[in-house]
């Protein structure tokens, strides 16, 4: 994995798609179980890979919140109004 790849800044980290962080994620832990990599490079990528799954964590948070949010506002509207789909 090159090193240009990695996020450098909790900003450029804060700007990751899910999907981007997340393969960035499998290629952390794909490096971490290859082994071969000093003690100081491990611990980096491990720490790397602990704020990609924050990243991850925080990105399906608001995911399932704005769902949430759909779900509340549909279901307050039909209270008043029956939908029916088009065909």
């Amino acid at each position: 994995m090159a090193d240009s790849q990695e996020p450098q800044s909790t900003q450029e980290l804060a700007t990751l798609s899910f999907e981007e962080a997340f393969r960035r994620l499998n290629e952390m832990a794909e490096s971490l179980d290859d082994g071969g990599l000093s003690l100081a490079d491990a611990t980096a990528r491990y720490e790397e890979g602990m704020n990609l799954v924050r990243r991850c964590n925080q990105l399906l948070d608001e995911a399932e919140l704005k769902i949430t949010n759909l779900k509340d506002s549909f279901s307050s509207n039909s209270d008043e109004e029956e939908w029916e789909p088009q065909a």
